[in-house]
């Protein structure tokens, strides 16, 4: 397995795809199967790395991980826990990742569970939260597909570790918004549950730049610009 050491979301980023573009396949779409990238030290966003991407890129993909990945529950006036399923359509049952996080088959909340666990401040091996259903998306084969599969947290004396699998990650425009939204999520459950955020992982089944609308184009001008 492919290991791409990063200090930020930045980082991240930026040692992946040159990495892909100088190793990975190139007939398949620059792709690395079974790739890891880590994340520890800086998780915050960095302004003028921020401001280069969405120049090329747009806003659109960041934005739509916001509302995707993870929603940041609001305080509620009259009550002194957190809302942790808003009345939001972002946020609804089989629609994105944190719907299924929040509201798993409307009948669980597993973002409250794990905050609970992690408030027991154990060395826990069992805390998790799944997204991928085989009962609604067994059958699909592209369409509506999760690409998120599952998240694993393991609270430990340094820190919380939290780790993503990802059965696909097209990483050239949407790679950055994943790494942005799952660090706010490592961040925002740290501060629920008292803890460090330590590293944040994902692991990607296909790992890969993807080539519509110039996307590999952009990419290097991004590159070209960050390294100036």
């Amino acid at each position: 397995m492919i290991v791409i050491n990063s200090k930020s979301p930045t980082d991240a980023w930026v040692k992946s795809h040159e990495y892909l573009l100088e190793n990975g396949n190139k007939d398949v779409m620059n792709e690395s199967i079974n790739m890891s990238v880590e994340i520890e030290d800086n998780f915050d966003i960095d302004p003028k790395f921020d401001s280069i991407f969405r120049d090329v890129f747009g806003n659109d993909r960041i934005d739509y991980a916001s509302s995707v990945t993870f929603v940041k529950p609001q305080e509620h006036p009259f009550m002194d826990e957190l809302q942790y399923q808003q009345n939001d359509t972002s946020v609804k049952w089989n629609k994105t990742y944190w719907g299924r996080m929040i509201n798993w088959d409307n009948s669980f909340n597993q973002v409250e569970q794990v905050i609970k666990r992690l408030k027991e401040h154990k060395n826990s091996k069992t805390i998790a939260m799944s997204i991928y259903d085989p009962k609604s998306d067994g059958r699909k084969t592209m369409a509506g597909m999760p690409c998120l599969l599952s998240i694993d947290l393991k609270p430990r004396k340094e820190g919380l570790y939290l780790t993503a699998f990802f059965r696909s990650m097209r990483i050239s425009k949407s790679g950055y918004a994943d790494w942005v939204a799952l660090c706010e999520m490592g961040k925002f459950l740290c501060e629920q549950a008292d803890l460090k955020l330590k590293r944040v992982t994902t692991i990607g089944g296909s790992v890969h730049l993807g080539d519509m609308n110039n996307e590999k184009k952009n990419v290097k001008e991004i590159l070209r610009v960050w390294n100036s």
